[in-house]
């Protein structure tokens, strides 16, 4: 009997050592030392298609198409409209008609034209993103939106006002990576290109305050305002302006913002740097734009920066199976406590019970006799005395004695 109980035991207990077994081997691997892989760019893509078929759903189209069209916003308009196509929606007769009327009033010959003067004239100002690509960002992206931003960093220092060292670094990372250009053929473009969308969105008021405070940490380049004469003049190198070492640091985040700008375009470059708080953001960003391309700007206006950026990392399979044996054991750790503490209650209950069910001592009867089982035998019957006879006298016969 004991060894049965002892084996039950023992077989109720096999399955949470195997299970502690297992959870201390994989352990040993340090599987949430690096618990997110970052997923390939055919993974991000396939995520991020299906999160924004979850979202672009035919009320959501309604509802932003007549916010874009109450707002007159001929740049939300399109991007709502290029959204719906790509997911199967296609817009009413009535609806289709207030589009077209809103594209006529924003995109005529007049109205063009003028527009695209306010753009050359202050790009702040300009009312479309199209209109800054054709109108504002040309001389930008030439050098001498570089030369012109640190010919006005020179007149402050001539005059005594504070330079803006942003300005400088950014005009700084555009000249170098055009020089770059000019000698290796173009391999340095993403980095201008980067560096002109960072200038542009400062003026704009495009980004965030932690996006500016971090620009304005990397933006202490030692920039030399007497040297800028001699580079405009070609006397000397950048390096005589602005220490090289420090623009790099500047210039890996431009590159980073150039790949956005050549997966979609430098005007969504621009207006997507509002989702970008520090360098981080940068590259995480320009991975999104790999796998989105002309749609990053859809997926973060739809799905949100937070969202999208999460789809970029996975949970390791080693992390999932390491987290599900550690519930698995807590688990049978508390059905083996549960067991226990129940088996306790259990057994503290049964005593009162018990002793309900315990019969209530009498008080003692006297006993009675009871009759034997056996039939009893009858009584033997005393013979009767014979009758009383009268004492016969022996009379002497002659010639005997009595005792003859």
């Amino acid at each position: 009997m004991r060894l049965w109980r002892a084996l039950d035991r023992l077989l109720a207990f096999l399955p949470f050592a195997l299970s502690a077994a297992a959870l201390a081997l994989l352990l040993s691997q340090n599987p949430f030392a690096a618990p997110y892989l970052e997923r390939g760019t055919e993974a991000l893509a396939l995520e991020l298609r299906a999160a924004l078929a979850r979202e672009v759903t035919p009320e959501w189209y309604m509802a932003e198409m007549d916010r874009a069209l109450l707002a007159e916003d001929l740049d939300a308009m399109r991007m709502v409209a290029a959204t719906g196509a790509r997911h199967g929606m296609a817009p009413s007769p009535a609806l289709l008609g207030r589009m077209q009327a809103l594209e006529m009033r924003e995109t005529g010959a007049l109205a063009a034209a003028r527009d695209c003067a306010v753009c050359a004239a202050d790009i702040t100002a300009c009312p479309r993103v199209a209109l800054m690509a054709m109108c504002g960002i040309t001389v930008e992206m030439t050098p001498l939106g570089d030369l012109n931003a640190l010919r006005r960093a020179g007149q402050a220092a001539i005059a005594g006002e504070e330079i803006d060292r942003i300005e400088v670094a950014l005009a700084g990372v555009g000249l170098g990576a055009t020089g770059l250009v000019l000698a290796s053929g173009g391999t340095s473009a993403t980095v201008k290109v980067g560096a002109t969308a960072l200038r542009l969105a400062r003026r704009m008021g495009r980004l965030s305050d932690r996006f500016a405070g971090e620009l304005r940490r990397l933006s202490d380049v030692g920039f030399r305002p007497d040297r800028l004469d001699d580079l405009a003049l070609g006397r000397v190198g950048l390096d005589e302006v602005a220490d090289q070492a420090k623009l790099a640091r500047v210039g890996e985040l431009a590159s980073d913002l150039g790949r956005v700008a050549a997966n979609t375009s430098l005007t969504d470059a621009v207006l997507m740097l509002e989702h970008v708080d520090d360098a981080a953001d940068a590259r995480r960003l320009a991975r999104v734009s790999d796998a989105a391309g002309p749609d990053t700007r859809a997926m973060l206006d739809i799905l949100g920066k937070s969202r999208a950026f999460r789809a970029l990392v996975r949970l390791s399979d080693l992390a999932i199976g390491a987290a599900a044996l550690i519930f698995l054991v807590a688990g049978q750790i508390l059905i083996l406590v549960g067991e226990r503490v129940g088996r306790l209650l259990l057994s503290a209950l049964r005593v009162p019970v018990r002793a309900k069910a315990r019969p209530v001592p009498r008080a003692p009867v006297a006993a009675r006799i009871e009759p034997p089982l056996t039939r009893p035998e009858p009584k033997p019957r005393l013979r009767p005395d014979p009758p009383l006879r009268r004492p016969v006298v022996h009379r002497p016969m002659l010639g005997h004695t009595p005792a003859e």
